[in-house]
């Protein structure tokens, strides 16, 4: 028998057959697999207004139209998630933007790949978590952690606690080297006798390593990653900046939710509090109530009020959300006296943002663009400085109709570093007063029109000066492929 040169490679190397098996154990996952296909196209063929973009993993920033296959799987051993994305005109323009095997073990989750990874408690018609939302490719990344809620009791205090921590791989974006990404979160919860519930969370993200053209190749030894791990200083081969404050890009929220039950009706009350730094996450709030002041500064965040009604399909869920960024620490920079300039999600090392593959990764209401030799000469977050207020409604029109609704005004006031730019160069700020934008999104969801197959028509619209005025049509056809496995 003639054995070909790269298949004797393959035989010869003990990856490889690791890989194999994973392969093998994917396809025979996949013969069972619960599978669906989904096909839309926007109608109007041009650029499409926000919320027919936004919160969709970035599927539609190339294409107008797609076809996607999705499938969930599970075995004895892992369980498989795999969504492919192509684009009919382009059949070059082919992602994947959710690829994940995960094992779990007692109470306990191993998971590697891309998945959606709904961290924060907000509302599903939210406009987007204030750090992971599903506005961009998901980051790649290996996860341990605490799978569902475990139990504890504490001096006959009854909660439970989830926690984990996850290291991931960042996209390129335009820097030499990419980025790693450190991440880790607690949550505490208390269920009281009168069916509610408090949650409280704190989730902390860091950008570090890679390599930019600016500032070089960042320390990224093990030593390193553990001073990430301890918000630690850098070391002293690192730049000055690092040695002074924390080592890489820090960031994350406060995530607090309360919920009540009363009569089938559900009401959700939750905040989002960003922070960059120590004096975001908590020192700012003490100052203030040490000081005798009320802490009204230190709100910067999202604050839902979601009500589930189960006795009312055609108004089963009603948000109003209200966003505002608008303080930061302060206006004036950061100093010996005082914290200021926050700059939410952006950073002087890693200058494209916290963005993945083109996308802000965290709420889609702020915006990516660019200010030629400001901040610096490529994409980063234009606009943090943000009051917005967002309705969302869902509900039932019969058994087989479903609708949506979202509406979402805000005002956007820039970024305090870009102010202060425009102003020493004796140059408007177009942000200066607030540039007032408008989005509306209404779609209809029409349930097993014919044998497992749902049809999806919204028409969504952007009015306003922060983006063009556009309007469209996006038409979806999803089909439930899991009566064709050989499992049923």
């Amino acid at each position: 028998m003639i054995i070909s040169p790269p298949i004797l490679h393959i035989l010869k190397n003990k990856y490889s057959w690791i890989s194999l098996g994973f392969l093998i154990n994917i396809f025979f996952s996949i013969i069972y697999a619960q599978s669906y296909l989904h096909i839309s196209s926007n109608l109007n063929n041009k650029h499409q207004p926000f919320w027919h973009v936004s919160n969709k993993l970035g599927v539609y920033d190339k294409s107008s139209s797609i076809i996607s296959k999705n499938f969930e799987a599970k075995n004895n051993l892992f369980k498989y998630n795999f969504t492919a994305v192509l684009n009919p005109g382009d059949f070059s323009n082919f992602y994947i933007p959710i690829a994940s095997i995960s094992k779990n073990h007692n109470n306990y989750q191993l998971k590697l790949g891309r998945w959606i990874d709904s961290l924060t408690n907000e509302s599903r018609l939210s406009t987007g978590s204030l750090l992971i939302s599903k506005n961009a490719l998901p980051i790649t990344k290996i996860s341990l952690r605490i799978n569902k809620y475990k139990n504890f009791s504490i001096f006959n205090f009854q909660f439970s606690m989830k926690a984990g921590i996850s290291h991931g791989w960042m996209s390129k974006e335009k820097y030499i080297k990419a980025p790693l990404l450190h991440e880790k979160f607690l949550y505490l919860n208390k269920v009281f006798k009168n069916q509610s519930t408090l949650k409280v969370g704190l989730i902390h993200e860091a950008m570090w390593g890679g390599e930019t053209e600016k500032h070089g190749l960042q320390s990224q030894s093990f030593n390193d990653y553990l001073r990430v791990l301890t918000f630690s200083s850098a070391s002293k081969s690192s730049l000055i900046q690092e040695q002074i404050n924390a080592l890489g890009n820090h960031l994350g929220v406060w995530d607090i939710v309360f919920t009540k039950i009363q009569k089938k009706i559900e009401y959700k009350f939750y905040y989002q509090h960003p922070f960059e730094d120590g004096s975001g996450a908590y020192q700012h709030f003490f100052d203030e109530l040490k000081a005798f002041h009320f802490p009204s500064k230190s709100f910067d965040g999202l604050f839902g009020v979601e009500i589930v009604n189960n006795n009312s399909k055609l108004f089963n869920i009603i948000l109003y959300e209200y966003l505002n960024t608008m303080h930061q620490s302060g206006p004036e920079a950061a100093s010996d006296s005082t914290y200021g300039w926050d700059n939410y999600y952006n950073h002087y090392i890693y200058q494209s943002g916290w963005v993945n593959n083109g996308r802000v990764i965290s709420n889609p209401l702020f915006t990516l663009g660019s200010n030629f030799g400001h901040y610096n000469n490529s994409n980063y977050i234009i606009n943090n400085r943000i009051k917005a207020h967002h309705i969302g409604i869902q509900g039932s029109i019969s058994k087989r109709i479903e609708y949506r609704l979202l509406f979402t005004y805000s005002n956007n006031y820039g970024t305090y570093f870009d102010q202060n730019k425009f102003h020493n160069e004796n140059k408007p700020y177009k942000f200066e007063t607030g540039v007032k934008q408008l989005s509306q999104f209404f779609e209809l969801n029409f349930k097993d029109i014919w044998e497992n197959l749902d049809v999806q028509i919204s028409y969504a619209e952007d009015i306003g000066e922060l983006l063009e005025y556009r309007k469209g049509i996006l038409l979806k056809f999803n089909y439930d492929l899991s009566n064709l496995s050989y499992s049923q």
